[in-house]
């Protein structure tokens, strides 16, 4: 990845009107923006980027190989809508006519109030939240309608086609011949991480109908739905990796929506009865306005008041390099900053040997094999799978070697950074 062109495109994506001159790109070649294309689909901005450019007629402030690499992108995902369209649409069918009660979340679900047009997010998976006690009629109705259960945690049911491959890290995210995943979410929030959150309780009874292009579904209402990103969000921004898009996507709403007062008092009221959620909300805001200039509604204000003095530290020292690290799975620079994160994680994790032991095993990950499912695929596998299959094990070892080295290396500047911010408050409040 190019990091001045990342960050000029990033800077071009502004939500504010002080966006970055257009006319800067003309300075990156080919080669820089071939260096970055992996970056730019990964972040999921390129169609966001693409779409801001027709918007305001500079589509030739790209070089002309550029441009034909994004417009053939954007044909394939309006291929890809397509399909997934149908199966969306024939799952939402079965599940309503065996009256499973669910709520499409992600996806579709954000048109228009994150996303103004489905065709400028990449889909990979359709996902669901259902009832504990329906999981098995639609585990059976999947099942019906083709699907086998891939992966499972004890919040989440991965379900994919038995004859689909298994997608490749070589693939085209837009690409229409690789199938989506179906998940089914009985819960959002990983306990693993060591931080105690009380999730928010997303009530089934309390959704409202949407609909995309014809289709109707029900989702989440507008004050969960916000919910609901803050703790995507904030559990990815833990795991050590966030999709850019999904900021500005936050930061439309919060445009869309920062003067509705009574909508956000709807939402603090919810906030305020979860332990740490409205400091969750004041990093996944702040980031939006960092890298977006998102406005922040008023109420956002008494958030970011609670927010602990050493989640503004990371906030101001280390987001901005986290942010534009690449994807963890990609090859690119030896020593990663993903894992810098782990200095925002353990302020939110209160046991002392919780702490120890979840930094541990973020720094050392031996990780355990999902529990069993169905095989996708009873073929042996191909030459080419079993190459890329050993180049994937051998680039985790690179990134994580890497970026727990970057961790150790960065650790004594972080207690640094603490130690003489917790001497000035004194100086301060005095």
């Amino acid at each position: 990845m190019k990091r001045e062109l990342a960050e000029a495109i990033v800077a071009n994506l502004r939500l504010s009107g002080d966006a970055s001159n257009v006319q800067e790109l003309r300075q990156f070649g080919l080669r820089d923006w071939k260096r970055t294309f992996r970056w730019l689909d990964d972040s999921g901005l390129a169609f966001y980027f693409l779409r801001h450019l027709q918007n305001i007629g500079s589509r030739e402030v790209l070089p002309p190989q550029v441009l034909a690499r994004l417009e053939e992108s954007f044909a394939q995902n309006h291929l890809r809508w397509e399909y997934l369209a149908e199966a969306f649409a024939d799952i939402n069918e079965r599940f309503q006519r065996a009256g499973v009660p669910f709520a499409v979340i992600k996806g579709l679900s954000l048109v228009p109030d994150y996303c103004r047009e489905a065709v400028l997010r990449a889909p990979s998976d359709l996902d669901y939240l259902v009832d504990k006690q329906f999981l098995p009629l639609a585990q059976r109705i999947l099942e019906a309608a083709g699907y086998c259960l891939k992966t499972r945690s004890d919040i989440e049911f991965h379900f994919c086609k038995p004859s689909s491959r298994i997608a490749m890290l070589s693939d085209s995210p837009y690409s229409p011949r690789t199938e989506p995943l179906v998940e089914l979410h009985l819960a959002f929030w990983e306990s693993g991480n060591g931080v105690p959150l009380k999730e928010p309780e997303f009530r089934l009874a309390e959704t409202i109908p949407h609909s995309w292009q014809g289709l109707r579904f029900p989702v989440l209402n507008e004050r969960d739905a916000f919910l609901f990103q803050v703790l995507h969000l904030f559990q990815h921004i833990l795991e050590g990796w966030v999709k850019l898009c999904w900021l500005l996507e936050m930061g439309s709403f919060l445009s869309s929506r920062s003067s509705d007062s009574n909508f956000w008092r709807k939402v603090d009221d919810r906030m305020q009865e979860i332990p740490y959620f409205a400091e969750f909300a004041a990093i996944v805001i702040g980031l939006a306005q960092t890298f977006f200039a998102a406005p922040a509604p008023a109420l956002a204000e008494n958030w970011t008041g609670a927010l602990r003095s050493t989640s503004r530290l990371w906030l101001d020292n280390y987001a901005g390099t986290w942010m534009f690290d690449e994807h963890p799975y990609i090859r690119s620079s030896f020593f990663r900053s993903a894992k810098l994160v782990l200095f925002l994680l353990e302020e939110y994790v209160p046991n002392p040997e919780m702490r120890k032991q979840v930094i541990r095993q973020r720094l050392f990950p031996w990780k355990r094999p999902e529990r069993v499912a169905v095989p996708v695929d009873l073929k042996p596998p191909s030459v080419r799978a079993a190459r890329q299959l050993s180049r994937f094990v051998f680039d985790r070892i690179i990134f994580h070697s890497g970026s727990s080295l970057r961790y150790l290396w960065e650790l004594p500047r972080w207690r640094e950074l603490k130690t003489y911010m917790a001497q000035r408050r004194p100086q301060i409040f005095s």
